[in-house]
């Protein structure tokens, strides 16, 4: 038996495309659908409340499109809402942070591990918390990088511009002697090019995505969930901008993707409403 519910995730933007592609490429034969919060983001600066408030409707909204699963495609949204609405809802719901938490333990050589995030996601401290849980002897450096969200939402990664502030921002990693970078926001792998360019070859730069990928499809095996052998529908939704999400969705999803519309939760939430 196959159970052809789509996976269903959320994000602040336009990061969680990143994961949507993720999907994409490990279990291809799954639908999906995925909420951007372009209207309320960027999440990284606002208050915890709000951002389970925000959360909670995108969560609501996908239980409503009948999802089988929900990935948070959203660190700062893992880091502050996830352990409250696991709590309230009974869909099972996977978060990126403990992922890639454990994919950069494993990785470093030196025990020397970075992480860029959200102001929100780095000030939880969750991905040392969880590094620490896996090891003691590994120390984490957290710099917040809420600019690069800026960045990739107005699509200009590779610019003279994206090169200085990512120059500014990383600075401090200088002088230190971390070998492992975890990208901690799922924007960051849009413009993980620029981030390479200035810290060099020799450290590794650590995408939570693929690893939380791998995670929930071990879970729709283990529990008889996969969809059918059959090519999966992709339908984007965005609160706001649609069409500079709808660009950066071409872009990085290569076109690969049947609708992308818009649509306002809060109206969804009162009654239903899905606006093209």
């Amino acid at each position: 038996m196959s159970d052809e519910r789509p996976i269903g995730l959320l994000d602040s933007g336009v990061g969680g495309l990143t994961v949507v592609k993720e999907v994409m490429n490990q279990i291809p034969n799954e639908d999906i659908v995925f909420i951007g919060d372009e209207a309320n983001m960027p999440y990284g600066t606002k208050t915890t409340e709000e951002i389970i408030k925000y959360t909670r409707e995108m969560v609501k909204y996908l239980i409503d499109e009948n999802c089988k699963v929900i990935i948070y495609a959203c660190n700062t949204a893992t880091a502050r809402a996830l352990p409250k609405l696991q709590r309230e809802f009974d869909i099972p719901m996977f978060g990126v942070i403990k992922p890639g938490a454990r994919a950069a333990a494993e990785i470093t050589k030196n025990k020397q591990v970075g992480v860029i995030g959200t102001q929100a996601t780095i000030d939880s401290k969750s991905y040392s918390l969880y590094v620490d849980d896996l090891d003691p002897e590994i120390n984490v450096i957290g710099v917040a990088a809420q600019s690069f969200v800026k960045l990739v939402e107005r699509d200009q990664t590779g610019t003279d511009k994206s090169m200085t502030k990512v120059a500014e921002t990383l600075e401090p990693y200088k002088e230190t002697k971390i070998d492992t970078l975890i990208l901690g926001c799922t924007h960051f792998p849009m413009i993980a090019k620029d981030i390479n360019s200035y810290l060099g070859d020799s450290i590794t730069l650590v995408n939570p995505s693929i690893e939380t990928v791998k995670e929930v499809s071990t879970y729709l095996k283990e529990n008889d969930m996969f969809g059918s052998d059959v090519a999966g529908n992709i339908i984007l939704h965005t609160t706001a901008n649609l069409e500079t999400f709808k660009k950066l969705a071409t872009d990085w999803l290569e076109g690969k993707f049947n609708k992308v519309d818009l649509v306002n939760l809060e109206d969804n939430n009162a009654g239903n409403n899905h606006s093209n």
